[in-house]
């Protein structure tokens, strides 16, 4: 039966939004299923990534369809000639899933990408690397900046959390503490649904940088409070 009154590639974006929440659940739910150091935030995104590679293959296997696994800090892509940095390195997503556009009218839009962006969740780790104000100012206000430009041209995107220490109640009151801190304009995050080992959540934001401004936020916590932690100088974002 036809869809009426959404646009093509709305509906396609959904499916394609649905497809990829849906891997990053069962990918999650394996990662905290393991033990490993949790000490540093692109270890286990590096894990992850082993992780969802084995899980697009078996549901490509298991659907008779072709599902590309996320590319794991894959560098924002320029489209167009305004979109040039004169080669500078640019922002990395921590996992970008893109969605080639079959109904785009210019170049510009031919690719969309959904963009993921992973922290660790928990108590501050240092006087001064405060994980869950991380998570908002590293993590959600990219979403709307013309600096790291997650989310362009994309009506959706995700944040994942990973939770080494502190309840998911109290990690969600300080987060959106930091929210009315430093993005008074952004809705505060709401439970969605419980799954074992994943808390996800929902937001909508509306943007001021970045188009479209009308924006879905998804977010996924994943438990990962009984792995190894061992606090080193690392390389955090």
């Amino acid at each position: 039966m036809a869809r009426h009154g959404i646009p093509s590639f709305v509906y396609l974006w959904q499916k394609h939004e649905a497809l990829y929440v849906g891997i990053f659940i069962i990918a999650l739910q394996r990662l905290s299923d393991s033990i490993f150091d949790v000490s540093n935030e692109d270890k286990i995104s590096e894990r992850l990534r082993i992780i969802l590679n084995e899980v697009c293959f078996e549901e490509s296997q298991k659907k008779n369809c072709e599902i590309s696994t996320p590319d794991w800090e894959k560098p924002n892509q320029p489209a167009t000639s305004s979109e040039l940095k004169g080669g500078k390195i640019r922002y990395r997503p921590d996992f970008t899933c893109t969605r080639i556009n079959p109904f785009a009218e210019c170049s510009e839009e031919h690719e969309i990408q959904f963009h993921v962006e992973c922290k660790r969740l928990g108590y501050p780790t240092s006087p001064t690397w405060i994980l869950n104000r991380n998570y908002v100012t590293k993590g959600i206000k990219r979403f709307d900046s013309i600096k790291h430009e997650y989310g362009k041209r994309a009506s959706s995107g995700m944040m994942v959390g990973y939770i080494i220490g502190m309840s998911p109640e109290i990690i969600l009151d300080e987060v959106n503490t930091y929210q009315n801190k430093y993005c008074p304009e952004n809705p505060v995050i709401e439970l969605e649904c419980v799954r074992k080992n994943i808390q996800q959540y929902r937001q909508k934001l509306q943007r001021r940088e970045l188009k479209p401004e009308m924006f879905k936020l998804i977010h996924l916590w994943v438990e990962l409070r009984n792995q190894v932690v061992e606090e080193t100088r690392s390389t955090n974002r």
